[in-house]
């Protein structure tokens, strides 16, 4: 193990889900680069000391659970989706790593498929629906990133 690193242990009676959620928000990590120290950004090292001066909120462990099972609840759709897609994504690497292997070696011929093809278009294509569904998901993770702002007197 390398000296660089600290590895903690949630305290007795602590729902880590919950840090961890915390600890992965935007909001969480502008506050690790405060109080971070290095050269550059991508260099910053956050010292174990400095870690354990940072704000952070830290509900009952009821209330603790309670949120992580809600946002559980909330993302498991989206979690399921992207575990889909990624299976997919594998199906279609792995047609083309044998679509091209059977071109080359010359099992396929693609010169009378090649001369059926429409001309390419220039305009863009509209979205398909995942991919408006993830853009909702990303802006409404935004908003749950911002912290909010003070009302005007």
């Amino acid at each position: 193990m390398s000296p660089a690193y600290v590895v903690a242990q949630p305290l007795r009676g602590v729902d880590a889900r919950y840090f961890a959620l915390l600890f992965g928000t935007r909001v969480y990590m502008r506050e690790v680069d405060k109080f971070s120290r290095g050269i550059v950004k991508d260099r910053n090292r956050l010292y174990w000391e400095d870690f354990k001066q940072m704000p952070s909120p830290c509900p009952p462990p009821s209330e603790q659970g309670l949120i992580a099972d809600a946002i559980d609840l909330r993302t498991k759709a989206l979690g399921l989706a992207a575990d889909r897609v990624q299976q997919e994504i594998e199906v279609i690497r792995e047609y083309r790593t044998r679509l091209f292997a059977d071109v080359v070696t010359g099992k396929l011929d693609v010169r009378e498929a090649a001369a059926r093809l429409p001309e390419e278009r220039e305009e863009s294509e509209p979205l398909d629906e995942a991919e408006a569904l993830a853009g909702d998901q990303e802006e409404a993770a935004e908003d749950l990133d911002d912290t909010p702002a003070e009302d005007e007197a």
